[in-house]
């Protein structure tokens, strides 16, 4: 069922920001980028899970927050996505949400592409964190699905 496979990606999205956090802690003083960065990957999953719900908030989507807040605030929207997420009938996440963009643009786009945006989205922004974090000189998260996946199996 898409709707399982959707709640198991949000819990992958979940597992692979936790451990980015885990590799950045520290860093995150030599490098502003990589507290925005992360700032914005939860700004995004806010706004469109706002817009998903066709809820009207604004959210700068490169607002800074600490790294602990950040870690905090992944964990709570990761949970109103899967919530949102179980409510739904099989058919929902084929359902159409017309929204705005952050230039007020008006788009329309199925839940599952929603969806299928935020994971990528997710995991643009956290290769761009671990390639920062390598040039600082740490070791970068290994994030990779099939990593999450073996871990889940075991």
């Amino acid at each position: 069922m898409l709707k399982d496979h959707f709640i198991h990606l949000f819990k992958y999205n979940d597992w692979a920001t936790r451990e980015t956090a885990r590799s950045v802690t520290g860093f995150e003083k030599k490098d502003e980028k990589l507290t925005e960065l992360f700032s914005h990957i939860v700004s995004a999953q806010k706004i469109w899970l706002n817009r998903t719900l066709e809820r009207d908030i604004y959210i700068n989507p490169w607002e800074k927050h600490a790294l602990q807040e950040c870690i905090s605030q992944s964990t709570e929207i990761t949970a109103e996505w899967i919530n949102m997420v179980e409510s739904f009938k099989e058919k929902d996440v084929e359902r159409r949400v017309e929204y705005k963009n952050t230039k007020g643009e008006k788009f329309t786009n199925t839940i599952k592409d929603i969806i299928t945006h935020v994971i990528n989205h997710s995991t643009y922004h956290r290769a761009q964190i671990a390639q920062k974090v390598k040039a600082l000189g740490g070791k970068p998260a290994v994030t990779d699905y099939i990593v999450y996946q073996r871990q889940v199996q075991n």
